[in-house]
């Protein structure tokens, strides 16, 4: 019998061969598995910047164990926050067999979650209701913190095929927890990021937005103002058609200074967020815009700076429309306020400019305005005034004083003129006012109307008061070594002056300087500058007549204070102002309030100097009423000192001690 091939034994050889070939088979398994392992290890490291869910992450760990273990099902729990662990992930081809998250609050309530946490390595237990299952728990933790819970179900036969598969399931989880680290870190830097654009673009809004409003009112500020004006202005121009005017309308409150001064400048900005929030409702009131035909839109409100606001009004039908807002914004500021517990009477000047009469561009505009609100405040304040072209002529005139007077106090060109007041009942001089006169180069001597009110609005009133004061120390040094020094010399107080914070400190420097007396000189104030505040002025001149200054109230009869007032304060004498005693005694009117201001002086135990005296009529009206003092160009005019030495020296005067 024939024996063929099919039958016959294998070989050694053949044995041999065929295990050399299974072997190398498995190997080639083996290193394709570790491959495939690390490739999908390596997956679990994508770009977290972009992928910053832990639902990718999980599901990248999973399909890299579900190589390594043939799972049944599988849950992944994440911590949440200190201490809660949740479900993350789930694989969709999860078993339906057993209950995972009943299991895993099992394994929770028991203790063995807490347990499994500590182990750095895989947990099998056995199913209790099932001896062929096995429940595998495994951390997921970093070196510095633990992230999660791995937990799965495998059938046994396959836990005992997979030991390889246990092993490198902790490698896998170790790169998953790293993963989830990475992936928080870039959430947390997008988070901050995201933060950090949010506040700077809030940051931006608000440096543009406090760029362009006032930090006070929330109005817009002078740029934004001058901003909106340009682009009206270029509308216009691009139209090529008559749309109607633009008004350029600037309000000013009066006196504004005071109230700082005396409330604090807290009530100030109280009371301008008040008039701000008066001057919107107004503006914005459909009521008013339809009376004067304007459209909300084409009204721009804006606080320049200070106590200044400054309106728009675009498409103005008329100039009289435009007087007649800027009338009624007048009319809407002038009334009493409550502040910090005080009743304030506010009153404000306007000034208006109208495109295209008054200017083309918006700085002639602006400067006109001013002009005009500069008029508004000269005629008397509490109004309004339009532009006109003599306005820059007055305002260029008013320049060039306020710099030659800062000029000519620097290079001494101002003198001191003298005037006598005269005592009636001996014929000699008693005191002398001293009044300030500017040798102007170009136009000669200026009386004080012409500058006063420039250095009071400026500042250099108190420049000039420091000047008068040391000047006339220096002539009474020189009348006193004569021999031929009067009792007093008057020195006139302006308003700003006597608001003057370090007044009492300056004059004591200069009379300590000048070693003068205090006594020697007396200080007059107007009556309205007592009256505008009766407290403070109270009070300042207390301090003053501590000091020892003689103080005089002058031009009285004027400013509407009452007996109650002037009882009240500190003065040595009364001065009539010269309006009075010009008209008597043929005016009857003017003669009965002579009359009676001098016997109210006298009841008060008061000095009365009637100022103006020129005529003899005057002379003996005044003397009449038993007046102790008079002064006027009847006896003297103002005249340098030197001018009069002869009035001082003849007759000789009596001697009489400086009064306390």
């Amino acid at each position: 019998m024939t024996v063929t091939d099919k039958d016959q034994e294998p070989t050694p050889g053949d044995v041999y061969l065929r295990e050399r070939v299974r072997h190398l088979e498995e190997a080639a398994q083996r290193h394709q598995y570790a491959l495939d392992v690390l490739l999908s290890i390596t997956t679990l490291f994508g770009d977290h910047e972009q992928d910053r869910d832990p639902g990718p992450i999980l599901e990248k760990a999973h399909d890299c164990i579900h190589r390594l273990l043939s799972l049944e099902d599988a849950g992944y729990y994440l911590v949440d926050d200190a201490s809660d662990f949740r479900l993350h992930y789930r694989p969709p081809d999860a078993g339906a067999g057993a209950d995972l998250e009943r299991r895993v609050d099992a394994f929770i309530e028991d203790g063995t979650f807490a347990w499994a946490l500590n182990q750095n390595r895989p947990v099998c237990l056995p199913a209790r209701d099932s001896g062929e299952v096995h429940w595998v728990l495994h951390v997921i933790a970093t070196r510095s913190r633990i992230r999660g819970m791995f937990v799965g179900r495998i059938q046994s036969q396959s836990l005992q095929r997979d030991e390889l598969g246990l092993r490198l399931l902790t490698l896998v989880l170790f790169h998953a927890a790293y993963a989830l680290e990475s992936a928080d870190l870039y959430a947390l830097l997008a988070r901050q990021r995201e933060t950090l654009e949010r506040v700077s673009r809030r940051q931006s809004e608000a440096l543009a937005h406090q760029y362009s409003h006032d930090t006070l009112t929330g109005l817009p500020n002078r740029i934004l103002f001058g901003d909106r004006l340009n682009q009206l202005l270029g509308s216009h121009q691009e139209q090529g058609e008559w749309g109607g005017y633009l008004a350029v309308i600037l309000m000013d409150l009066d006196h504004f200074k005071r109230i700082n001064d005396s409330l604090g400048h807290r009530a100030g900005d109280r009371l301008l967020q008040r008039v701000a929030t008066d001057l919107q409702g107004l503006l914005s009131d459909e009521a008013m815009t339809a009376r004067y035909r304007l459209r909300r839109a084409e009204i721009t409100l804006s606080r320049l700076g200070g106590d200044e606001f400054g309106i728009l009004l675009n498409a103005v039908e008329s100039p009289d429309l435009a007087a007649r807002v800027a009338h009624r914004l007048v009319q809407a500021v002038n009334r009493e306020y409550e502040v910090e517990g005080h009743a304030v009477f506010l009153a404000c000047s306007a000034g208006v400019s109208i495109h295209p009469l008054d200017g083309e561009d918006g700085e002639t505009l602006i400067k006109n305005a001013d002009a005009a609100l500069h008029e508004a405040k000269r005629q008397g304040r509490n109004g309004y005034h339009f532009y006109t072209r003599e306005m820059n002529s007055h305002s260029y005139r008013y320049l060039v004083l306020e710099n030659a007077l800062a000029k000519a106090l620097s290079r001494d060109q101002l003198e001191i003129h003298y005037q006598p007041q005269i005592c009636l009942a001996s014929g000699r001089v008693r005191g002398m006012e001293a009044l300030l006169r500017w040798e102007h180069p170009q136009e000669g001597m200026l009386p004080p109307a012409q500058f006063i009110p420039i250095a009071e609005e400026t500042g250099l009133i108190e420049g000039l008061g420091a000047w008068v004061m040391q000047r006339v120390c220096r002539d009474l040094q020189q009348l006193e070594a004569g021999g031929l020094r009067p009792e007093w010399v008057a020195v006139n107080l302006s308003p700003r002056q006597f608001r003057q914070a370090d007044l009492v400190q300056t004059y004591r420097d200069i009379l300590r300087q000048g070693d003068i007396p205090p006594q020697w000189i007396e200080l007059e104030l107007t009556e309205s500058t007592l009256m505008q505040d009766v407290d403070a002025a109270v009070n300042s001149l207390r301090q003053l007549h501590h000091l020892g200054f003689r103080l005089a109230v002058d031009d009285f009869g004027t400013g509407y204070s009452s007996l109650s007032h002037l009882k009240n304060f500190p003065i040595h004498t009364l001065k009539v102002d010269r309006t009075f005693v010009q008209d008597a005694p043929e005016d009857a009117n003017d003669a009965a309030i002579v009359t009676a201001i001098v016997a109210m002086a006298k009841g008060l135990g008061l000095e009365v100097i009637a100022e103006g005296v020129e005529t003899s009529e005057q002379l003996a009206f005044v003397k009449g009423l038993d007046c102790g003092l008079v002064q006027g160009f009847y006896y003297a005019r103002p005249a340098p000192l030197e001018t009069l030495i002869p009035l001082l020296e003849t007759p000789p005067r009596n001697r009489l001690p400086p009064p306390h």
